[in-house]
């Protein structure tokens, strides 16, 4: 088998990648991708600082007052006692309407799973967040399209002018999706499809991905598939179903050389070979553990268990991509 290289996508201030062709296989339910929403984080004591790094991410917002995301995209900002800004894109259409959350031990605001550490020598397969939004108290800024930029407005303006823009009213007014369960699931292949949406700057693209060679490992407790090719920009988003329904985060990355991937049994037959497998998109999936870690924060969480027509068993032998996984260094 051809060496890997195995790597978390934490750089999100590059360009911004292509998208490939979305290929035509079940119908997308596209409304339902209106919950992902593009955020920023940075530390919070460096607001004014142009050089200070920022970080580029995805979120799902689960219920009126939380997002989910990747545990990786806040950890260099919000870890420990560190003060950090989450800024929160909830509308860009004609109108747009972001807020800035403030995450302090005295007042937090971002849950990151307490065995997530960024530096372990192998996948995370409890790479989630939670970020806490209160409606009520939290700080707005608003801004209506014009000519050539955006210009700044009031709250009244803003209002007022809602009633004429339907896309932004379904933006804000979108919240809530049903979780994929993986608890207690084995090797599986997902027959039910997936789809990668990501919105930036307003606007909604996404790859699609139908069911073939879609794998649930779980030594891994990881979803992977082969030459997906979800770039930079999309950590922390969500990996749907055609018609909605959340299965997991964007995670990760790990690149083969040679372009094909097998797997092998303890006699060194291969089971399983995958072909012009250039790179393997990981995505962490709801296991029991970062299920019970939503839904401790999380009221009324709609959960479905993934065996429930969405997966089917499968006797592969995955030894040797969970070696090779668990022996290779993370690349921050």
């Amino acid at each position: 088998m051809g060496k890997f290289l195995f790597l978390f996508i934490l750089t999100f201030l590059a360009a911004l990648p292509s998208f490939a062709q979305e290929q035509e296989d079940l119908p997308v339910r596209e409304d339902a991708f209106l919950v992902q929403k593009e955020i920023f984080i940075w530390r919070t004591d460096k607001t004014y600082n142009t050089q200070a790094e920022i970080y580029a991410c995805q979120a799902v917002r689960l219920h009126k007052n939380w997002f989910l995301t990747a545990a990786h995209c806040v950890y260099t900002a919000c870890s420990g006692s560190q003060l950090c800004t989450v800024q929160i894109t909830l509308a860009e259409a004609d109108l747009r309407q972001t807020v800035r959350v403030y995450h302090s031990t005295s007042s937090p605001r971002v849950f990151i799973y307490s065995g997530f550490y960024p530096g372990q020598n192998r996948i995370s397969s409890v790479d989630v967040a939670l970020i806490r939004f209160d409606p009520e108290t939290a700080e707005y800024s608003y801004a209506a399209r014009g000519k050539n930029a955006w210009q700044s407005i009031s709250q009244e303006q803003f209002s007022a002018l809602l009633a004429d823009s339907p896309e932004t009213k379904a933006q804000l007014s979108a919240y809530g999706v049903r979780l994929i369960g993986a608890a207690n699931l084995g090797n599986s292949r997902f027959g039910a499809g997936i789809v990668v949406p990501k919105t930036v700057n307003g606007v909604l693209s996404y790859l699609q991905l139908p069911s073939k060679d879609i794998y649930f490992v779980e030594k891994l407790q990881h979803f992977i598939s082969p030459g997906f090719g979800v770039r930079k920009g999309n950590s922390g988003g969500g990996v749907f179903t055609p018609q909605g329904d959340l299965a997991g985060l964007v995670s990760a990355l790990m690149y083969s050389k040679n372009g094909n991937a097998s797997f092998y049994d303890a006699e060194g037959k291969a089971v399983l070979t995958l072909q012009n497998a250039h790179d393997y998109f990981m995505f962490t999936g709801f296991n029991g553990a970062t299920l019970n870690f939503i839904r401790n924060k999380v009221p009324s969480l709609r959960v479905i268990g993934a065996d429930m027509g969405f997966v089917e068993p499968v006797h592969k032998n995955f030894e040797e991509i969970v070696k090779m996984i668990n022996a290779l260094p993370v690349q921050l």
